[in-house]
């Protein structure tokens, strides 16, 4: 590859020297994660790129906007691309996986769990890649975008050493792309949490707004055969309950092709930590040798892992989701009716069948 047959759209402020480190790492970016993509925009044929290395992945919380402050994406510069040039380097690429994934619905201690999973095995942790929310978008609306999407799927598969493994945790928007990544058999865990818990932490301030606009609840209640005279889909508990079900029968489907996926109940998960040991073999990861890690897991285990700068912990959650219960109390346990019509289940103490314990 040669400077003259890829331009750099938009950079700030890179020195001559940066210049030179784009384009020595575009030679080896099929398999080098050092310049990670953050933004795509297909329409505008735009790919925006961080340098990054080991460790500014590991700071990176979530993969946000550069930034300095909590839960954005560390890095040493950006700069920008034509997507077109991206997808003729990745063009005669087959995938060959190296990835993990953990899907999950929002609000079940997804964070938690990918950080987790970091201490004890060799993993580039990806919190919420946005690009893969893009491709989602992009595949709801475009039949044809084989090409698209295995663009995206490598630049996403790439590692520092062979023993490491690439850990997707992409937010919960991006579930339906489970139908793509099963086909590659990608190992996913589906981490969900109780329904009466989730609708709890979604009748959070600030989160009501968050699961109104989450879904199209009428669109979810013609995929379940009811009507709007059935259930209000104004309610908080109803979409929340609504949008728990459609992940569940979702899981339920593919999960009975094949033991690719597994789920995890985040109470299991707050109740005994050590189930990550399990789960990582499942996800086909490597173990990794750690001498901070029972220190840093006890940390983890107490703070707020999203940005580490509050004390929170399984006791602290609980008492708040508890008091939430109780003062929506009327409308979960309507909403818990509802889901187990939808879901053929009894609701209380329920689990998956393919699901780790």
């Amino acid at each position: 590859m040669t400077e003259n047959k890829i331009s750099i759209k938009k950079s700030d402020n890179l020195s001559h020297q940066d210049h030179k480190n784009i384009f020595k790492l575009l030679k080896t970016i099929k398999t080098n994660p050092s310049l990670f993509p953050y933004e795509l925009d297909i329409e505008k044929n735009k790919i925006n790129f961080v340098k990054m290395n080991k460790t500014h992945y590991r700071k990176s919380f979530f993969i946000l906007a550069p930034g300095k402050g909590p839960g954005h994406l560390k890095s040493d510069f950006s700069f920008s691309l034509n997507f077109s040039d991206i997808k003729n380097i990745f063009k005669d690429m087959h995938y060959e996986n190296k990835s993990a994934i953990i899907y999950n619905h929002g609000f079940c201690c997804g964070t938690l769990l990918s950080r987790l999973l970091e201490e004890s095995f060799d993993v580039l942790s990806l919190k919420e890649p946005p690009l893969i929310n893009t491709l989602k978008h992009h595949l709801d609306n475009n039949d044809n975008a084989e090409d698209i999407k295995n663009t995206v799927f490598c630049l996403h598969n790439r590692i520092f050493s062979n023993r490491q493994r690439v850990l997707w945790k992409p937010s919960d928007y991006a579930f339906d792309l489970i139908k793509h990544t099963e086909l590659l058999s990608i190992p996913s865990v589906y981490l969900y949490s109780p329904l009466r818990e989730y609708i709890a932490s979604c009748s959070k301030e600030k989160r009501t707004e968050w699961i109104k606009n989450r879904a199209d609840y009428k669109k979810i209640l013609n995929h379940f055969n009811l009507s709007e005279d059935d259930i209000d889909i104004t309610k908080t508990a109803n979409q929340a309950m609504l949008y728990w079900c459609y992940f569940a029968k979702k899981f339920n489907y593919f999960s009975s092709k094949a033991n690719n996926i597994i789920a995890l109940n985040s109470e299991t998960l707050l109740d005994n930590h050590k189930i990550i040991y399990r789960l990582g073999k499942h996800l086909k990861l490597n173990k990794r040798f750690n001498f901070f890690k029972h220190r840093n897991i006890d940390k983890l285990l107490n703070t707020y892992s999203k940005t580490d700068d509050y004390q929170f912990n399984k006791e602290i959650r609980s008492d708040l989701i508890k008091k939430i219960i109780q003062n929506n109390k009327k409308d979960i346990i309507e909403a818990e009716l509802v889901a187990e019509e939808i879901l053929g289940i009894n609701i209380k103490g329920f689990k998956f069948e393919n699901e780790i314990f």
